[in-house]
Order: C-alpha cells, then sequence, then structure tokens
C-alpha cells in the first residue's frame, strides 16, 4: 500500500473517531464529510490588534484583487480537471498536499510550514472581524474526511445580517494574510541559499552514478568551493554538454577526486541536500512559501463554506455603492451573474471537482 492510501485510510478512521465524539469536541459538521473544528486559541491577540479601524478599509480595498484570483483558481482547478481525465497530467498532481507528507514534503518542516500557514489565516478573519465590530466567538479548521483543508474563524451572528461587502472584507482577509507571507517568504528563501552548509548527495544519476553515490559530500567542482546550496545552483547553471568536470567529495572522511563527462543535455546528475539545522531552515521557508500561495488561492475559490464564497457575494455590492452611475450600472450587471443562486451553484461544481479529482487520483 502506497503513502497517499494510507493517510487516506488513516484520515477516515481519525474522521469516523472525530465524528463520533463531535459533540463533546465542538465539531460541527456539513453532509457527514466536512467539518469545523472550533478551538479559543489566538483570541486575545485578536482582541489587541482588531481594534485598529485601518483593517477596514484593506478588507474593503481587497475584495476585486481576490475576486480575480479566485476566478484565475477556479478556471486553473477546471483544465487541470480536464487534463487529468485526458490523460494528459498524472494523477499524482491531483493528490492534497497531506498526501506527500513523507514521501514529498519532510514531516517536521511541512507541519510547521502548514501550522505557520493556519495560523496567519485564522487571526487574520478574526482580526479584521473585530475591527468591524463582529465578536469572534472561536477558531477553526476545516476538515474534509479528517484532512485539514483550511483555516476559520466562528464569527457573531451578527456576521449573517452584516453588509456583504463587510463579509466580503472579512473573508479576504484569511488569503490576503497568506498572500503576505508568501510575498515574505520569497527574499527570505533566497537568503536560506546562501547560508553556509556541506551539501550532501541525495541521489545520483548518469554520468554521475558511475563515481559518485548517496551520502557523499561535495567538496569542490572545478576548484571552486561548494560551500552553499546557492553555490551550487551557480555552477548547475554553467554546465555545458559532452564537456569535462573536476569534481571533489567528501566520503569516509577522505577527499576523492572524479573527472565526470557531462550529458549531451547538460547535466551531471547529482541532486544534493543541506545538512542539519540549514536544511530544517530551507525546508521550513520553501513549504511555508508554498502552503501559503495554496492556501490563499484555495480558499478565494466561490464555494461555501470557503471565503471566496463571501468575497464574491460582496463584489457587486461594492460596485453599487459608488456614486458615479456607469459604476453602479457595472455592479448591477454583475449581480446579475454573482448572487448567492450561482455561488451555491458554483460549490457544488467546486466540491465535486475536488472530490472526484482526490479519489481519481488514488486510483
Amino acid at each position: 500500500m502506497d503513502t497517499s492510501k494510507f493517510v487516506l485510510i488513516i484520515a477516515i478512521i481519525i474522521w469516523l473517531i472525530l465524528y463520533a465524539i463531535r459533540d463533546s469536541i465542538n465539531l460541527k459538521t456539513y453532509g457527514g464529510i466536512f467539518g469545523i473544528l472550533r478551538t479559543k486559541l489566538g483570541l486575545k491577540t485578536i482582541e489587541k490588534l482588531g481594534k485598529y479601524k485601518i483593517w477596514q478599509k484593506i478588507g474593503i480595498i481587497s475584495i476585486p484583487i481576490c475576486v480575480a484570483l479566485g476566478f484565475i483558481m477556479l478556471l486553473n482547478m477546471i483544465l487541470m480537471s480536464i487534463k487529468l481525465l485526458s490523460g494528459t497530467l498524472p494523477k499524482e498532481a491531483a493528490k492534497p498536499v497531506v498526501f506527500l507528507f513523507g514521501d514529498v514534503i519532510p514531516w517536521i518542516p511541512g507541519i510547521i510550514a502548514l501550522l505557520i500557514a493556519i495560523t496567519v489565516h485564522e487571526l487574520a478573519h478574526g482580526i479584521f472581524a473585530k475591527s468591524f465590530g463582529i465578536k469572534v466567538k472561536s477558531s477553526g479548521i476545516l476538515l474534509l474526511l479528517g484532512l485539514p483543508l483550511g483555516a476559520f474563524v466562528e464569527l457573531g451572528d451578527e456576521f449573517k445580517t452584516a453588509k456583504k461587502k463587510i463579509r466580503g472584507a472579512i473573508a479576504s482577509a484569511g488569503p490576503l494574510a497568506n498572500l503576505v507571507i508568501f510575498l515574505i517568504s520569497i527574499p527570505l528563501l533566497s537568503f536560506s541559499y546562501t547560508l553556509p552548509t556541506e551539501l550532501k548527495i541525495v541521489d545520483v544519476k548518469e554520468p554521475a552514478s558511475k563515481f559518485l553515490q548517496k551520502g557523499d559530500v561535495i567538496y569542490e567542482i572545478n576548484n571552486k568551493k561548494i560551500k552553499s546550496l546557492e553555490d551550487f545552483k551557480e555552477f548547475a547553471k554553467t554546465i555545458k554538454p559532452n564537456k569535462e568536470y573536476e569534481v571533489k567529495i567528501l566520503r569516509d572522511e577522505k577527499i576523492l577526486t572524479y573527472k565526470i563527462v557531462s550529458s549531451k543535455e547538460g547535466k551531471l546528475g547529482i541532486m544534493v541536500s543541506p545538512k542539519g539545522s540549514v536544511a530544517l531552515f530551507i525546508n521550513t521557508i520553501y513549504w511555508t512559501y508554498w502552503f501559503n500561495f495554496l492556501l490563499a488561492l484555495f480558499n478565494l475559490l466561490p464555494a461555501m463554506p470557503l471565503d471566496g464564497f463571501h468575497v464574491w457575494n460582496a463584489l457587486p455590492e461594492l460596485f453599487k455603492e459608488r456614486k458615479h452611475r456607469f459604476i453602479v450600472r457595472m455592479g448591477e450587471i454583475l449581480e446579475m451573474f454573482i448572487n448567492e443562486r450561482t455561488l451555491n451553484s458554483l460549490t457544488f461544481l467546486v466540491w465535486w471537482i475536488v472530490l472526484g479529482s482526490i479519489l481519481y487520483s488514488m486510483w
């Protein structure tokens, strides 16, 4: 049994246990497969930061930006599902991120990165809600058959009666915060590649496989010491086809020298990884980058109970409140296509695509 199927089975078992005790752990379920697990984490932080009204303006401004990103995500998801069914996209591309833990995503950096993304997402919703004077009852995590899909905060009943633009502004906060962390991660990731570290060979193919082996440490290439991942990346860019390179490695506390001729594609066939704390730091930043990006875009899909439902629903009202008659008319036209009825239909479409793609990727 492969890892993804094992994770799915474990997740279903966990879900059955959670579902059986849902009342005692404050778990609200939807349709037997979705759930929101409520907590009290972060409420004090929300109280302190939510008193600033600047969050209101940021939330309102972000609505059209988030709708545009959500539209791109929706189109991309539909195209990917078509490619998946046609066979032009491998099944592995549709596997949920959680199924990649252990095989692709290292456990400790992956869990840290996921916690960062979900925590930031939750806090942002609560802070924006508080700035609008809406009570935050609890924080929560969206589950699908026991698998974490996103983060939520449970708001007071006044959220349901608030103006659509207020609901949209609050809903946009989570994805917006994730995008901010995503952007911050870019320079941090570049910096992490420059940190000094030994580079251990984790995979080796032709032509290097004739000389090198897993566990070797790259010491020097063409008389230049390789002190960081950035050094190795810069060298890799300069590799030319059918050219000889002198590679020095550390093996059993000895320096060994090999002359390796690159392939006709301009490759040596060496894959390396940093060691120790540097590896942990780089992997944590790398997966923080990806988890925040994916969590932001996924939550902007126009489907309940995702943030995108309220963000999309707020867009027509935003236009209709303007003073210019042309903009107001645009809002009225938008409302013909973006309203709760059409968004409920999109909800059905989105979740069937998600569930169908996951199940198809498993078998």
